[in-house]
C-alpha cells in the first residue's frame, strides 16, 4: 500500500495568470522530497521528456491537468542530482550556491543530502518576486532554463541566417548599430512598427500609445522590411555566428556541459575537472555544432 502513495497524479492547478516557474514546479519538488524520504519504489511526476531542464513540466490542459510519467526511485534520484548540480552553479544566486556543500554533489552524494538541498528556500531581493520566499530548487532551475532558452533563440537565428532566409526591418538596429536580423517577415514587420509608431512619455520609457492601438493592419502591411538576400542589406553571417558563440559564453557552466553532451561531445569533454572550459572550447572549435542542439521553445 505504501508503494502506491505517490502514483496518483498531483491535483490540477488553475492559474488566472501564469506564476513564476518556481511556483509552478513547487508541488513537483515537494512530491520528490516526500517520495525520496519514503520506502516507495515508484513515483508519478508531471514532467516531460524535454531536455530544456530536469524539471520541465508537461503542458497543462485548460483545467490545469498535466500528463504524469511514472519514475523509478533511481530515476527520481538522478533528476534530484541534476537539480542540485544546477543549484551549486551560476546563474543560481550566491546565497543558494553557498548553501550547497560539495558533498551534496556527484554520483555518491547521499539521498538524504539531496533531500536537504531540495527543501532549501530562497527569497529574491528584486523583481516581481522580491520578498517572497520560494523553493530554491525551483528558482534555480527557472534561471537555468532561461539561459538555455536564450541560447535556443540565438541558435535558431543563426541557422536561419545561415540558410539565407532572414528578414530585416529598415531602421531597426542592434546595440552595435548594425541591422537586427529576424527569423520571419512577420517579426520584422512588427519590429518596424514598434520603432516607428510607439509613442513614449517624456521619460522615454513609459509607453503612451502602442503601435497596434491604431490602424494595426495597414501599419503592418506598409512596414518597410527586406529579406536577407536582397541587395538592400545582406546579413553578416560571421557576425551572427559570433553572436551565438557570445550567447554560449553567458550560459551557466552546467548548461554548457549539458548542451555539449547533447550535441555529441565525447564524454571526456563534458565530464570531470575542467569540463566546462573543455565544452566551451569544443563548441568554439566548430560553432556549427550548436545547430540542431536546441529545440526552440
Amino acid at each position: 500500500m505504501v508503494q502506491n502513495t505517490y502514483i496518483s497524479p498531483l491535483p490540477a492547478v488553475e492559474y488566472t495568470t501564469v506564476p513564476a516557474f518556481a511556483v509552478q514546479v513547487a508541488p513537483t519538488v515537494e512530491r520528490m522530497v516526500a517520495f525520496l524520504g519514503s520506502r516507495a519504489k515508484a513515483c508519478a511526476l508531471p514532467l516531460s521528456d524535454s531536455t530544456v531542464s530536469p524539471l520541465e513540466l508537461a503542458p497543462a490542459d485548460k483545467q490545469g491537468n498535466r500528463a504524469h510519467t511514472t519514475f523509478t526511485r533511481a530515476q527520481v534520484v538522478a533528476i534530484a542530482r541534476e537539480v542540485v548540480a544546477i543549484m551549486a552553479e551560476k546563474p543560481s544566486p550566491t546565497a543558494v550556491r553557498d548553501s550547497v556543500p560539495s558533498y551534496w554533489l556527484g554520483p555518491k552524494a547521499p539521498v538524504r543530502d539531496l533531500v536537504k538541498a531540495l527543501t532549501l528556500t530562497y527569497t529574491p531581493s528584486k523583481g516581481n518576486s522580491a520578498g517572497v520566499e520560494r523553493n530554491a530548487a525551483g528558482h534555480c532551475v527557472g534561471a537555468y532554463r532561461r539561459d538555455v532558452k536564450r541560447l535556443a533563440k540565438a541558435n535558431t537565428l543563426t541557422s536561419t541566417l545561415k540558410a539565407g532566409t532572414g528578414w530585416f526591418a529598415v531602421g531597426v538596429l542592434d546595440k552595435k548599430g548594425e541591422p537586427r536580423p529576424y527569423t520571419s517577415e512577420k517579426k520584422a514587420r512588427k519590429a518596424y512598427c514598434r520603432l516607428k509608431y510607439t509613442v513614449y512619455d517624456t521619460d522615454g520609457k513609459t509607453v503612451l500609445e502602442t503601435w497596434y492601438d491604431t490602424d494595426k493592419a495597414n501599419r503592418l502591411a506598409s512596414a518597410e522590411v527586406y529579406q536577407q538576400g536582397d541587395s538592400v542589406g545582406k546579413a553578416d553571417q560571421g557576425r551572427v555566428t559570433r553572436f551565438a558563440a557570445a550567447t554560449l559564453d553567458d550560459l551557466s557552466p552546467s548548461a554548457v556541459r549539458a548542451l555539449a553532451k547533447k550535441a555529441g561531445a565525447p564524454k571526456r569533454v563534458h565530464t570531470g575537472t575542467g569540463a566546462t572550459a573543455r565544452s566551451r572550447q569544443w563548441f568554439s572549435d566548430d560553432i556549427t555544432r550548436l545547430e540542431g542542439v536546441m529545440t526552440p521553445q
